[in-house]
């Protein structure tokens, strides 16, 4: 464990390449803010200062990249970076818990991978090496898997036939990908296009933005084609843009999906312009998510889900590895978590028809403060009543799609209308359990239980709401403190 290290490894020279590539937007979008700045002074001085930008980049680049070293042992990885301050982390074989691969676009076409390794002393990555080979990437996660299994030498990716893997536990083929991409409806299209043009449109001369220049004499007469029509016209088209974004969204993320089975857990790899390559440990994995959607459960459609100590990006320690499949296509990924399917919505016990009236005794007295404030600054506070149906309508779908059940030594909890899921928690995962109640909760003798996991904040726990505050005691001590 104390051995020196020898034979240094820097980073791949196609890291210089493609930082560079990666610059080039910024020096795009910068030129017309540069012009805007300097005024008469002209695009050539423009040109320069981006161009001195990105040299400048550059050459913070190349020295870090010559400063920025690592050393592969027998037993732990050792990492030395700092331009000015050295610093040297040393990660033991036996600390790592989770090692991930991943390609972006650039990185695919210079065949180079970014390792990012875990060790769950910390809420993010312990070590990273951006832009190593291909095959050096392999290796290492390949050397610290047979470290960690025992072996003495590692087993090269390349060695392996891809005929000789074993089967797949789940694959999401192109139609697939189609068929989640159209359950998949998002509007973050238009958020990019918002962000754009506020970016860009502060540097447009003014009388581009004046409404004047394209409509003219014909003002008056446009605003009078406002029509049903118009409407539904405009909310069709935001409903083609919606699903033509979740389809791609979909598709860049999923594209390739591909689940199986390791010595240590489950190796997911996905991503069309993105390519990442990670396994979840199972011995990691806390719970597992069943969820569907209020039109695909119409279908049999269900998606599946791991919560894991470690990390899974923008997604945290929530990690799909079903994203669409039925029941049947379920089972065998569930097998190996040890995880059964959830039981029927019949075999769930509902919590406590109370909620519904804490619910209309809260959101009402949030409401009525709402349109009492709101009634001396705004005409249009008579508005706010329209939420009135929502309100009485939402507590009676929420209470009738929440409730509870125990398996063998298994926690069961249904909630969401709209969005259905059912967590799946071993209780021998569960770190704490609390019952909480709020002051309308007091009100009305009712309690939540909140069950915690290692790997969630102490700000969402596993929620069973609104119980009779019996029951709740009762389900504390005897399902979660004495079995």
């Amino acid at each position: 464990m104390n051995e020196e290290p020898e034979n240094w490894s820097r980073l791949h020279p196609a890291t210089l390449a493609i930082r560079a590539l990666e610059r080039l937007p910024e020096l795009v979008l910068g030129l017309p803010a540069a012009a805007y700045f300097i005024g008469d002074t002209g695009i050539g001085i423009a040109l320069l200062l981006a161009v001195v930008g990105l040299a400048a980049s550059m050459l913070y680049a190349f020295v870090y990249w010559r400063r920025f070293t690592y050393w592969v042992g027998p037993e732990q990885l050792v990492i030395e970076s700092g331009i000015v301050n050295r610093n040297r982390r040393t990660i033991p074989f036996d600390r790592i818990q989770d090692i991930s691969l991943e390609q972006k676009l650039l990185a695919r076409i210079f065949g180079v991978s970014i390792v990012r390794i875990e060790t769950g002393s910390s809420g993010g990555d312990e070590g990273e090496l951006d832009c190593v080979s291909r095959a050096e990437a392999d290796h290492l996660r390949d050397r610290i898997r047979a470290y960690r299994a025992g072996s003495a030498e590692p087993t090269t990716s390349a060695a392996v036939p891809e005929a000789q893997e074993s089967p797949p536990l789940y694959t999401m083929h192109f139609d697939r990908l189609i068929i989640a991409g159209l359950f998949n409806f998002s509007l973050v299209f238009l958020a990019i296009l918002g962000g754009v043009w506020q970016y860009l449109g502060s540097y447009l001369p003014a009388e581009y933005l004046d409404p004047d220049r394209f409509i003219g004499d014909y003002r008056k007469q446009a605003v009078g084609l406002m029509s049903v029509m118009s409407v539904v016209s405009f909310a069709m088209l935001l409903l083609l843009v919606g699903v033509v974004t979740g389809l791609m969204r979909t598709i860049a993320r999923d594209f390739g999906f591909r689940l199986s089975r390791t010595e240590t857990g489950l190796r997911r790899q996905r991503g069309l312009f993105t390519r990442t390559d990670v396994v979840i440990p199972l011995r990691r994995v806390q719970a597992g998510i069943v969820s569907t959607g209020i039109i695909k459960r119409l279908f049999g459609w269900r998606a599946l889900a791991v919560q894991s100590l470690g990390s899974d990006g923008s997604a945290g320690t929530h990690h799909e590895v079903a994203p669409l499949a039925k029941a049947e296509e379920l089972t065998p990924v569930l097998d190996e978590l040890s995880l059964p399917l959830p039981p029927p919505a019949r075999d769930f016990v509902r919590v406590s028809p109370k909620l519904i009236w804490r619910s209309w005794t809260q959101d009402g007295l949030a409401l009525g403060m709402a349109v009492l404030i709101s009634s001396f600054f705004w005409n249009g506070w008579p508005l706010l009543l329209l939420a009135a149906p929502f309100l009485l309508i939402a507590p009676v779908l929420q209470y009738r799609a929440h409730g509870y059940c125990f398996g063998q030594d298994i926690l069961f909890v249904r909630r969401g209308f709209w969005r259905p899921r059912v967590t799946i928690l071993p209780l021998a995962k569960a770190q704490s359990a609390t019952l909480v109640r709020g002051l309308t909760q007091q009100g009305f003798g009712l309690a939540t239980l909140a069950i915690g996991t290692a790997g969630t904040s102490l700000a969402s726990p596993l929620r069973i709401l609104d119980l009779e505050e019996g029951t709740a005691r009762r389900l504390l001590g005897e399902q979660m403190l004495l079995d």
